[in-house]
């Protein structure tokens, strides 16, 4: 501030510098986790305690494209004092306090150096939200959450973290409750217990919130320690029968090694639901035929992980399958209780499909499909329904339509989609079954974990599935080791590069 009195002191400025440390915050929230809600609760502590709190909110993007990042300076009052002037902003080796809604975002505050080991302590929920990146990833693009939790604990000067979302769910409350108590347990900010509860004591769902705010109040102020035992799953073990269906299924099950029950009765429930018993029984038998092959290592690892891989492919997601997913009472439910809708709330539900022409040629007879795609004309005349289009499936004839295209999964086995992708199933498991050892047959096994998307996704998997398989067949690949180098390759993405150069090492 500028200082002096009279013509004496004309032109003389004096700086006073307060000697107030601030207390620099930073928050990292994913949408719908309520943190705004959580900042207006910090603001209010810090103004019911006699301080200033200035906040700044750097927009992410909600559905954890990326985080909402609110950065917080709390400063005490000064009696007499003008009005600080805070940050806006935060500098990277300034932060006192990082708080985190998952792990991954905990990762991020450090890579951006925003924790320092001299300073920083780092509040964190270990559970994970998988992002974009990592859900779109054609391989495994999941972040290593042990790597994180160990770099989090040579970064931070204290690291603080347990898992909020379970916390909260008990509750029946969002994680933005269980922040507050975790800040308030960590005694990171000189503010009295009861100014945090004085906060969170009114508004929708304060009981649940301050439920919570107590659980997660004693977790951080003993560290993280859990305050209950976890329950331990119970071994799986096959349920009896009820009906001359199950009997039927079950007894076949029944039958294989015991540490592949749990994999094959998912499974067969998946298959049921996705066609019929027939199909169940299908599977069945192909993976009684891997068993007998297998040599029984790592608990019939081989016919464990083949059956995983099996199942999912043969419920491919054609468009019936996704017509059945979209029309079932059980979507409504799930949809409801993810955007918190009241019973009897009315909800508009969007659905976006992007309709190409060889889905269309896939729901055909074989031969039809076939002459679908050759032809120019008939490409051209289905155009004006194809591409990208959102339908409302909270709407009577949206249903309608939906329900009529799942009823076509009865035609299924007749069509060109059908038998395109049985072709390529019958040779992956052919592979599986010819190979000269268990360890290889394990490798062929485990690239089926390859087939996944739709459109290009899926044509770029699968093609690359079909050439590692001609590579064995003719011998040009016999060693796990190879096929392992070229699944790994042919995961890379869209570029084609790596694929080709680890097919023209293996050759």
């Amino acid at each position: 501030m500028v200082a002096g009195e009279g013509p004496a002191a004309a032109g003389t400025i004096t700086v006073v510098k307060s000697q107030i440390k601030t207390i620099n915050m930073l928050v990292a929230a994913l949408g719908g986790e309520g943190g705004g809600v959580l900042t207006n609760w910090l603001i209010e502590v810090a103004r019911s305690s006699g301080w200033h709190c200035q906040t700044t909110s750097l927009a992410g993007v909600a559905q954890r494209t990326g985080a909402t990042i609110y950065y917080l300076e709390f400063m005490p009052r000064e009696e007499g004092s003008a009005q600080p002037v805070l940050g806006l902003f935060p500098a990277q080796g300034d932060i006192d306090i990082a708080v985190t809604s998952e792990i991954a975002e905990a990762g991020r505050m450090i890579s951006r150096g925003f924790v320092s080991p001299d300073k920083t302590t780092l509040l964190s929920s270990d559970h994970r939200v998988y992002g974009i990146t990592e859900k779109s990833a054609t391989g495994d693009g999941t972040a290593d959450t042990d790597f994180i939790l160990r770099l989090a604990g040579r970064y931070a000067q204290r690291f603080i973290h347990f898992d909020l979302l379970d916390l909260v769910q008990r509750h029946g409350t969002v994680i933005s409750a269980g922040l507050l108590g975790a800040i308030a347990g960590a005694g990171v900010l000189p503010f009295d217990r009861a100014t945090f509860v004085d906060a969170i004591a009114t508004g929708k769902g304060a009981s649940a919130n301050r439920a919570a705010f107590d659980e997660s109040f004693q977790r951080a102020a003993s560290g993280g320690v859990a305050l209950y035992e976890p329950e331990v799953p119970a071994a799986f073990t096959l349920p009896e029968p009820s009906t001359p269906l199950g009997s039927r299924l079950l007894s076949r099950v029944a039958a294989l090694p015991v540490t592949v029950h749990e994999v094959v009765y998912h499974g067969v429930v998946r298959l049921l639901d996705y066609q019929d018993e027939a199909y169940a029984h299908e599977f069945l038998q192909r993976v009684a035929e891997v068993a007998v092959r297998d040599s029984g290592d790592d608990g019939h690892g081989l016919t464990r992980e083949t059956a995983r891989w099996l199942a999912l492919w043969m419920a491919y997601e054609d468009i019936p399958r996704v017509a059945q997913l979209k029309c079932r009472p059980s979507r409504e439910a799930e949809v409801r209780d993810e955007v918190g809708a009241a019973a009897g709330q009315a909800i508009q539900v969007s659905e976006f499909f992007h309709p190409r022409v060889e889905e269309v040629a896939a729901l055909l007879p074989r031969a039809l499909g076939e002459r679908l795609l050759a032809s120019k004309a008939a490409r051209r005349a289905l155009q004006p329904f194809l591409g990208p289009r959102t339908l409302r499936t909270d709407k009577v004839w949206t249903l309608w339509l939906m329900r009529c295209l799942a009823a076509l999964r009865r035609r299924r086995r007749g069509t060109l989609g059908f038998a395109h992708e049985w072709a390529m199933i019958d040779a992956w498991l052919a592979a599986v079954l010819a190979a000269e050892t268990n360890d290889l047959a394990r490798t062929i096994a485990d690239c089926g974990g390859m087939v996944k998307g739709y459109g290009a996704t899926r044509h770029r998997t699968t093609s690359r599935l079909m050439r590692i398989l001609e590579e064995v067949k003719t011998r040009r690949v016999l060693d796990s080791v190879s096929v392992c180098r070229l699944h790994l390759a042919a995961m890379a993405g869209d570029d084609p590069a790596p694929f080709l150069e680890a097919l023209a090492q293996s050759q």
